[in-house]
């Protein structure tokens, strides 16, 4: 499971948002949803992250099976590590796409709105 939507699952089951958990943690809602996709977060971020969830962090990784250790939930076994790194790059770039859409939206109507205050 990778890390995004294992927080996203505490915010659900505690009816919080991403941009909630990003007001408390001090960071931009992009910035964090980034790092959370990318799972380039840095581990002091994930301990603020627990905190604010009251949450031990531990919750962000799984045991292993064969008693190594631990393994951060957001990498798969089976999968090559070139793969799981590749597809995060995929699903941040569409996770970037979305959100310049959302601010060229954003624009658009602002320059539209300019628009109709110069007129009047």
């Amino acid at each position: 499971m990778y890390l995004k939507e294992i927080v996203n699952k505490m915010l659900k089951e505690r009816n919080r948002s991403l941009s909630w958990l990003a007001m408390e943690m001090g960071k931009t809602f992009d910035g964090l949803k980034l790092g959370l996709t990318r799972g380039s977060i840095k581990y002091t971020d994930l301990k603020r992250m627990a905190n604010i969830l009251d949450i031990p962090v531990s919750e962000f990784f799984e045991e292993s099976s064969d008693n190594e250790g631990w393994i951060p939930k957001n990498t798969l076994g089976e999968e090559d590590a070139h793969y799981i790194s590749m597809k995060n790059e995929l699903n941040s770039c569409k996770e970037l796409i979305n959100t310049l859409k959302s601010q060229l939206k954003d624009k658009e109507k602002i320059i539209e709105l300019l628009g109709k205050a110069k007129q009047i």
